[in-house]
């Protein structure tokens, strides 16, 4: 993060004038960096433990067209099995799709209407796919899950198909995992960011079968290095989640107020129930 107050480098030792630099924790230390002077991140090591990170996990992933996940319109979707199989969908939203959608995940109106399904076509395929999986009682991983699973759940709604019983679920997000974990964590917490961190392959950032996959890598990455999130059986850990996650938003909540910033900060997971600007 930005560092606040100048200081003196914690490694050339010359002077870093505030929000010039770069303040990172060091050794429990909070400490000034130049840029070119942070030092690099390194992972916990991975351990010898057993945990869910052994068992079958499957990875969830949507691209869309807007930000708000009760708004939005799924436009590909996928699901990657840790035994290679995998599913994808690329989807005709019905919906112009907004340039800067477009910009991030590279589909475009001309695609979907070329080559994409019906969206209640597609949609029904999902639900079924996602359903059956939750009553096997595989798990579903799903890098910042409240917005892909409230964007299903909503989709399914409007266009009148079944609802999935998410309260049946068990869902792993690396993202609320990662947030426990590195608590004095400083910098970016996207995707694209994490992988390098805890030696994850990204092949292509926001198309939905690589992204699945490396939601999976992370989760199973993040549980080889810390035993006590590997340990936890998976619904005590869904629950858990439900709580960290909470307890993240109201951090940042408490953030948003102290600066003056006007927003609001969601505090469900992984099906949001409430819509937001």
């Amino acid at each position: 993060m930005i560092n606040k107050y100048g200081g003196s480098c914690g490694a050339c030792r010359t002077w870093v004038e505030a929000g010039a630099g770069q303040a990172i924790r060091v050794d429990g230390r909070w400490s000034s960096y130049h840029h070119r002077c942070a030092p690099a991140r390194t992972a916990p090591p991975r351990g010898a433990h057993a945990g869910w990170h052994d068992l079958p996990l499957v990875g969830f992933d949507l691209e869309a067209t807007v930000p708000q996940p009760m708004r939005t319109r799924i436009v590909s979707a996928a699901l990657t099995h840790t035994d290679g199989t995998e599913r994808t969908w690329l989807i005709d939203p019905g919906v112009p799709i907004p340039p800067d959608a477009t910009t991030l995940h590279g589909i475009s109106d001309d695609m979907v209407r070329a080559h994409g399904r019906p969206a209640r076509e597609a949609l029904a395929e999902i639900g079924t796919a996602v359903a059956k999986l939750i009553a096997d009682g595989t798990p579903l991983v799903a890098f910042c899950a409240s917005y892909d699973i409230t964007a299903l759940h909503t989709e399914l709604a409007r266009h009148g198909l079944p609802s999935i019983a998410w309260d049946q679920a068990v869902v792993v997000d690396p993202s609320v995992l990662h947030r426990e974990v590195e608590r004095y964590w400083s910098g970016g917490r996207q995707l694209g960011d994490l992988c390098p961190y805890y030696e994850v392959e990204l092949d292509t950032a926001h198309e939905a079968t690589s992204d699945a996959r490396a939601a999976v890598g992370l989760a199973r990455s993040i549980a080889a290095r810390h035993e006590r999130i590997a340990r936890m059986p998976l619904p005590e850990l869904h629950q858990a989640q439900i709580d960290w996650y909470a307890e993240q938003g109201r951090d940042l909540q408490r953030y948003f107020d102290r600066t003056g910033q006007g927003k609001t900060v969601s505090l469900e997971w992984p099906l949001e129930t409430v819509d937001r600007d």
